[in-house]
């Protein structure tokens, strides 16, 4: 099972080396995309679904012990938990190059829930996939779970089902140190660019004078600046501070122009699963293993926390 996560996450690193950053994928999965991407329209008018982030309640705990009919069961018939989350994003799901090995806030949230399920944090394959492909890949049953700073809002909800939030960011962006900016409303006429398909794009179509310029992955917004085709890129900070990191000529700007709730992507149609998820969320938050991984690979970039998001539940 090592050899088989590893071999992913090889072919992520490799793809990785070239100019701009692909998410690697098996055969069975869509070919890499590019950069280049249809201007963003105006974002759709969302479907009413009351509270996006509130989630089924848990019925229980989260063992390995699960019903022979259930989605979890299917899961342990198969002998491993299929992930799909990004490649290059420093802090919460990347590829270290030394080991070939995924890491990150993300990465370790999604290895607790095949813990329980296995009792083996390591029976997981994860799957490298562009953040434009996060729903898709749920519906078309190409991964069990989705963890990839997924904001959970009433138009994907229609596709697909989420978890609990297990952390809440604040949009930012990243701006060359150069750049006078330092208001929302100084983002005129600038080139922001963000990740296609997601919420954040759409915030920035609702800027005053801000040109969303889409991108097929989150590291080919820092590529797209560094070639002069976009002034700025915008995301959660918690991605942000990973760019920044990169590149020292480059700054957040913390003009707070959202809250970004974070959640695990699920597939529609499994409920037992969602309250699985969810029951694993709760003793993340409650044994104290949630400020574990904040402390290993949030704290030194965001400071201390004001500990995990309350759960939200809808029944």
């Amino acid at each position: 099972m090592r050899a088989c996560r590893t071999l992913l996450a090889l072919t992520a690193v490799v793809a990785a080396a070239g100019a701009c950053v692909h998410a690697a994928v098996p055969e069975s999965l869509p070919e890499p995309t590019t950069t280049t991407l249809e201007a963003a329209a105006p974002p759709a008018e969302e479907p009413d679904c009351g509270d996006p982030v509130a989630s089924l309640r848990p019925t229980g705990p989260a063992t390995t012990e699960v019903p022979p009919d259930s989605y979890m069961a299917e899961i342990q018939r198969r002998g491993h938990l299929r992930v799909g989350t990004d490649v290059a994003t420093m802090q919460l799901s990347s590829v270290d190059p030394q080991t070939g090995e995924f890491e990150g806030f993300d990465v370790d949230i999604a290895r607790e829930v095949a813990a329980a399920l296995f009792g083996d944090p390591d029976r997981i394959v994860f799957v490298g996939i562009p953040s434009s492909d996060r729903v898709a890949a749920l519906v078309e049953g190409r991964v069990d779970l989705v963890a990839s700073t997924f904001t959970p809002t009433c138009g994907r909800r229609q596709d697909i089902e989420f978890s609990t939030d297990y952390y809440t960011s604040k949009q930012q962006v990243l701006l060359p140190r150069s750049d006078p900016a330092r208001t929302v409303e100084d983002l005129a006429g600038r080139r922001i660019c963000a990740s296609a398909g997601t919420t954040t794009l759409a915030n920035l179509a609702e800027l005053p004078g801000v040109e969303p310029v889409p991108a097929a992955e989150r590291a080919d917004c820092l590529v797209m600046m560094q070639r002069g085709e976009a002034d700025g890129m915008s995301t959660n900070d918690t991605i942000l501070v990973g760019f920044a990191a990169q590149d020292p000529t480059l700054h957040i700007v913390r003009v707070d122009i959202s809250t970004e709730p974070t959640a695990l992507g699920l597939p529609k149609g499994h409920p037992e699963w969602v309250r699985y998820v969810n029951a694993v969320l709760e003793d993340v938050r409650a044994s104290g293993r949630w400020q574990e991984l904040y402390d290993t690979w949030l704290a030194d970039l965001l400071g201390p926390s004001d500990g995990p998001p309350e759960p939200t539940y809808v029944d």
